[in-house]
């Protein structure tokens, strides 16, 4: 009788490791100083308002930073394309005798 009932005694332990089984939840009383969260719906439409507006205003700001880096590099660019552009024309109107003896000079 004692292996037998051993081996029932087993089986439920087997069991209940495999089983799901849900938390335990414990529940307290609330403090009498409790101050629950705001929501969002409770706000003013004030308070709203001055959120809207300093979102656009950073916004505004960001779009503006922008604005100026890009513009620098635009007319960098700019800068180095007609830079090439012209040096290149020069060395094609040159006539090719100019072209030796200024690059005899330089060296």
């Amino acid at each position: 009788m004692g292996a037998q009932q051993e081996e029932e005694d087993g089986a439920p332990s087997e069991e209940r490791k495999q089983q799901k089984t849900s938390k335990e939840v414990y529940f307290c009383v609330l403090p009498d100083k409790y101050e629950p969260l705001i929501e969002e719906e409770e706000e003013t439409e004030e308070e709203r308002r001055k959120w809207k507006e300093d979102k656009k205003r950073k916004r505004k700001d960001r779009y503006r930073k922008y604005r100026k880096n890009v513009r620098k590099a635009l007319s960098f660019s700019w800068h180095c394309l007609l830079a090439g552009l012209q040096s290149m024309a020069s060395s094609y109107s040159t006539p090719l005798s100019a072209v030796v003896t200024v690059a005899t000079e330089v060296n």
